[in-house]
């Protein structure tokens, strides 16, 4: 909660408790992946599934909040007419 509006709507961050000796355990990001590259584990299976439309849906459904992590499409292979 801390940090997640600074994070794109289809991304997958697993977390997980960490420690270290002598120090108290605490959360920590394990990994962040791409949503259609992740597994559900525990998750609800329907804020899952909101996230891999977010990565993967319509350019024209992106949030406002997400249009800064877009990138620009590459041009496509130049004509040869």
């Amino acid at each position: 909660e801390e940090c997640g509006h600074t994070l794109p709507g289809g991304v997958v961050v697993d977390i997980g408790r960490m420690s270290r000796p002598g120090r108290t355990a605490g959360w920590a990001v394990v990994e962040a992946n791409m949503a259609w590259f992740s597994t559900v584990y525990a998750a609800d299976p329907d804020r899952a599934l909101d996230v891999v439309l977010r990565s993967a849906g319509p350019g024209s459904l992106v949030r406002e909040r997400d249009l800064t992590f877009r990138r620009a499409r590459p041009a496509g292979p130049a004509s040869s007419g």
